[in-house]
């Protein structure tokens, strides 16, 4: 290889354990060629520059030149030099997204058929796979349905959702992890050591960043910085790359500054932030990058706020900073700032500050879904002051003072143990179906049941539901179910009692009938029904309306008890 090659081409592994980061693809290959277990189609998936075709020409080294005993290809020996330079007959490389169409699959479909040249196997590596047309893929189909003998195809692909399940059921399928920061910085500390490279600390986390988990496009930011700052001077000693030369080189902007700006932004002070976009606009600073810094930021303000710890800033100056000025602040309100700079057009208006000060001007006032509208003084029995942003809430909130700053949802209430006990129940049924019907589905169409002696009740909401659960409890299989997730979450075996709506409804005035001539004051009125548990009926009901008339389903008359259960 000569001294000219970019530095991805130059630094691309030649062995398993050189591929960094995807030690759980590579030692599965590894095995598989030791123990001969080779399969004929191979799918290699993954995020962009993380090693997909650089495995891929390994594994081609593996099957055709010598190797050790564990697998591995042996880097020196004639078959893998060829492939590295690119002359092996055996091994042969397309690029799908050039070659699409069915006539170039129906070409190699014709060549697969003539054995290897020289090797054991012949290799085809088909890139970006996810590119071919439809027809294209039917014409792979057949090949990979009855593979020829001594054939490997290993298909690559970024977007393993777009390969037709025709296709990836018929191969081995590999998921490429998205690199590590500390994986990409350990492979440009080598390459550092190598290429003698003298560089902060800092520039290798800051490309690390920048790269977001691809390799590839960490070695060519850090070959881009060493060409333009870190060349070898007239006294023979190569120049240190600083963070600074880095930031402008990357576009990340001053840190000093960055910080500044996200600092005001979380203490929701306009007019210092705009002071900083002023400042930085006439002295020629880019704001695309200003914005950049300053979302990055507030990322990890997001994130400590969150409670997650960021690896490569943990324990530094600007962690403390951010945590810091992140401390008084909400979740919403970082998110809400963090949408706000998202949204700003700065490319498009590269020459002006005014994109970037709109979008502080919107991220330093209230979220919507944290304002609530003014509230009439609290009465009695009134009710919580729902969002501003729920349509007609003026009239709720006026029967009740809302917080300032009242969050958009309601937290959820706590579950009793009687209603955690009917979700276990539930549970267990999730998946019972031997007749007709999911017996879980039908048992959360029933009110929340309490154990009375030895009897349990279900009152369902609906005739039909009702129905439906007596046609699926014919089956003595999930009787039997029904049986075992009962006994073993109330501790004793239950008689199941089943009611229908107007069963409720007739026992609900019966009770109602008994308590009012006991004197009882709290009992319901006299014609009370499940009608009125309806949301509707109550919300009238509590405007002064009362039941006159309701329509009372046709029903059994008695009540039924499940046998077995």
């Amino acid at each position: 290889m000569t001294n000219s090659q970019v530095f991805y081409r130059k630094w691309r592994p030649t062995r398993f354990d050189e591929v960094a980061g995807q030690q759980h693809v590579t030692q599965t290959l590894k095995r598989a060629i030791a123990t001969d277990r080779v399969s004929h189609a191979y799918l290699f998936t993954g995020p962009r520059g993380v090693g997909k075709t650089s495995t891929a020409r390994i594994l081609a080294k593996a099957l055709n030149s010598e190797r050790t005993d564990d697998g591995e290809p042996i880097v020196d020996s004639e078959v893998s030099v060829a492939i590295d330079e690119g002359r092996y007959l055996d091994l042969i490389e397309i690029d799908a997204a050039s070659n699409r169409g069915i006539d170039s699959i129906r070409d190699l479909r014709d060549a697969v058929q003539f054995q290897p040249t020289s090797g054991r196997y012949k290799v085809y590596i088909i890139d970006e796979v996810h590119m071919l047309t439809e027809a294209a893929f039917n014409a792979l189909l057949k090949t990979l349905e009855e593979p020829p003998p001594n054939i490997v195809m290993i298909l690559a692909t970024t977007d393993a959702h777009k390969v037709p399940a025709t296709i990836v059921s018929r191969c081995q399928r590999y998921d490429f992890r998205r690199l590590s920061n500390d994986d990409v910085i350990e492979r440009l500390i080598e390459v550092c050591e190598v290429e003698e490279i003298e560089a902060e600390p800092t520039v290798l986390e800051m490309i690390a960043r920048t790269a977001w988990g691809s390799l590839r496009d960490a070695e060519n930011l850090l070959e881009q910085l060493y060409i333009s700052y870190g060349q070898t001077g007239e006294d023979g000693i190569p120049s240190e790359i600083t963070e600074a030369q880095a930031r402008e080189l990357l576009g990340l902007g001053d840190t000093a500054v960055s910080t500044e700006l996200a600092s005001a932004l979380l203490a929701k002070d306009a007019a210092q932030a705009l002071t900083v976009i002023n400042r930085e606009a006439q002295r020629g600073a880019d704001l695309q990058a200003l914005r950049s810094g300053a979302v990055d930021a507030l990322r990890v303000s997001l994130l400590m706020k969150a409670g997650v710890e960021d690896s490569i800033t943990q324990g530094s100056e600007f962690a403390e900073t951010m945590s810091a000025a992140a401390r008084p602040a909400r979740l919403n309100q970082i998110l809400h700032i963090l949408t706000a700079l998202g949204q700003a057009d700065i490319k498009g208006n590269s020459s002006s500050p005014l994109p970037l000060e709109l979008a502080v001007l919107q991220a330093t006032t209230k979220p919507v879904a944290a304002t609530a509208s003014p509230a009439a003084p609290a009465s009695s029995g009134s009710a919580p002051a729902r969002p501003a942003a729920v349509p007609q809430q003026s009239q709720q909130d006026s029967a009740g003072q809302a917080e300032p700053d009242q969050s958009a949802s309601t937290p959820r209430r706590e579950r009793t143990p009687v209603e955690q006990q009917w979700d276990k129940v539930i549970w267990e049924m999730r998946r019972t179906r031997n007749r007709k019907f999911v017996v879980g589905s039908l048992l959360r169409n029933c009110e929340i049941p309490e154990p009375q002696g030895n009897k349990i009740s279900l009152r369902f909401k609906s005739n039909s539901m009702k129905n439906n659960f007596m046609e699926e409890m014919q089956d003595k299989r999930s009787r039997d179910a029904l049986k075992a997730a009962i006994t073993g979450t109330y501790g004793s075996e239950l008689e199941l009692e089943v009611r229908s709506p107007s069963e409720a409804a007739e026992e609900a005035r019966a009770n109602a009938g008994q308590n009012s001539g006991n004197g009882d004051s709290s009992a319901a009125p006299v014609g009370t029904s499940d009608a009125q548990e309806s949301a509707m009926v109550r919300a009238a009901m509590a405007m002064g309306a009362r039941v006159v008339a309701e329509e009372t389903p046709e029903d059994d008359s008695e009540s039924e008890s499940e046998p077995g259960v």
